[in-house]
């Protein structure tokens, strides 16, 4: 995967998924349900990471390729032109400076998510260190009710917002200023709710989607929202275990007074940094009323998502294979050279080689000529121009289906000189040399799909080498 491609299909697959749940989530929605919403758009958000190390796994000797996916054309059409149009502005040798700096821009990015982090933890350890214990009782029965044995340690600090911290020993940490039991017994049982539903574990994780993603804006919108849904889900359960709703609200309107500015710390904190999410909460919690979740849209949106993993997986290496057309109407006459010129040379040939940029074993579905950029193209037989566009690595690229069924692919092309339905004679110019794509220099990347048939008897098309396509002559002396 190329950094541009990882950086442009993360953009666009993580504002879908942000706004799929900003969708899903509009209006006087239930808290639990938004939180899994938000939670499945993260989760998805890491998609595209997953799928690339499963390429690693399969065979690189298998020519084959994924099946054409026409339902997720739109979405294909919008990376696809994305990547293409960057790769394209890129593909000069002058610019081969482009992917070392933002590979360097990118790890630069992620080690200031681990600096801030741990410059968080810093923070968050000496604040703890300059605590002192509250002498306080609270009552027990709402906790009790949650499992809670006894209340967690109370400790006081300078100023923040209430949090609870500790792995094996946990403490709850409380401002100055709210030492009244009423207000006591309110943060507690807010604090206790994080705990029992696991919080204290799982938000370290949903917040690493803005962390792996630093440069997407729609990342951190991800981050804010499960923030907001996680406090909210413990409001509704809190409120309604202390028994007064409007107290509970007063407690987090208290608390925001005396804790503003909020600076962030790396635990759940029972005031957020933002100053728009207390109102929201607040109108939540004093509003009541009904609140309705969607699930056959959120599963509609779900099967949505995920309909887009086989295009990920098809964007991070493969191809989709030619179509068959007008296989075996009669065999076809290879009778001029691809390229006419006496600099023109075999770079590298079909089969197994070395990847010239990751230097790992890789399946070479064709033969590159090396020749001059802007060096003549030619079709070596009669066919029909089936494809002439842009393909995300191969560049600028044109396909043509010859009489017997088989297809030729002629990519990296510097300029295209034909259009899609041409019937083009033996010897025509298609187009010139060049380095459109993912090339290390000027060379005309030539696939030979041929019919074959699989064991059950089935006719598909398969790379060939085209060095063994009888009669095919892939250069001249000129």
């Amino acid at each position: 995967m190329s950094v541009a491609w990882f950086i442009i299909v993360s953009l666009l697959w993580t504002s879908a998924l942000a706004g799929g749940a900003s969708l899903l989530t509009n209006g006087r929605i239930n808290a639990r349900f938004a939180q899994t919403v938000w939670r499945g758009a993260a989760l998805l958000a890491v998609l595209p990471l997953l799928i690339v190390p499963l390429l690693s796994l399969m065979p690189a000797e298998l020519p084959s390729a994924l099946p054409d996916l026409p339902y997720v054309e739109p979405a294909a059409g919008a990376v696809s032109t994305a990547s293409a149009s960057l790769q394209s502005a890129v593909s000069g040798p002058e610019w081969n400076w482009t992917a070392p700096a933002l590979l360097g821009v990118l790890i630069a990015g992620w080690l200031g998510r681990a600096v801030f982090f741990l410059l968080g933890q810093a923070r968050l350890q000496r604040l703890k260190s300059r605590s002192r214990p509250i002498d306080a009782t609270i009552d027990n029965l709402s906790l009790t009710l949650q499992g809670f044995e006894r209340v967690p340690a109370l400790r006081q600090i300078e100023g923040g917002s209430p949090f609870v911290a500790g792995i094996l020993d946990r403490a709850i940490y409380v401002p100055q200023g709210l030492e009244t039991p009423g207000d006591l017994r309110q943060i507690v049982i807010h604090e206790c709710v994080h705990v029992r539903r696991g919080d204290l574990v799982t938000r370290p994780i949903e917040r690493l989607v803005a962390d792996i993603f630093w440069f997407s804006p729609f990342a951190w919108m991800m981050r804010r929202e499960l923030d907001f849904w996680r406090e909210a889900v413990c409001d509704e359960i809190a409120s309604n275990l202390s028994g007064d709703r409007i107290g509970y609200a007063r407690t987090l309107a208290y608390a925001a007074r005396l804790s503003a500015p909020t600076r962030a710390l790396p635990v759940a904190a029972f005031i957020l940094p933002r100053k728009s999410a207390l109102p929201k909460r607040l109108s939540r919690l004093l509003e009541g009323g009904p609140t309705r979740s969607r699930p056959g849209v959120a599963i509609a949106a779900s099967v949505f998502a995920l309909s887009l993993a086989p295009f990920a997986l098809a964007e991070a290496g493969k191809e989709a294979p030619l179509r068959i057309e007008n296989a075996g109407v009669k065999d076809v006459e290879f009778s001029h050279a691809v390229i006419n010129s006496p600099k023109a040379r075999i770079s590298s040939r079909f089969g197994k080689r070395p990847d010239p940029f990751s230097n790992t074993i890789k399946w070479h579905k064709g033969t590159d000529i090396a020749a001059p950029k802007g060096t003549p193209v030619y079709t070596p037989s009669c066919g029909t121009v089936v494809f002439s566009g842009y393909k995300v690595n191969y560049g600028e690229t044109i396909e043509i289906a010859f009489s017997d069924g088989s297809h030729m692919r002629f990519a990296q092309l510097a300029d295209r000189d034909v259009e899609v339905g041409e019937e083009v004679a033996v010897g025509t110019q298609i187009g010139t040399v060049g380095m459109s794509g993912r090339a290390t220099g000027p060379h005309l990347h030539l696939e030979h799909w041929t019919i074959t048939k699989d064991k059950d008897g089935i006719s598909k098309l398969k790379p060939s080498d085209p060095s063994k396509s009888e009669g095919l002559v892939l250069m001249a002396g000129g």
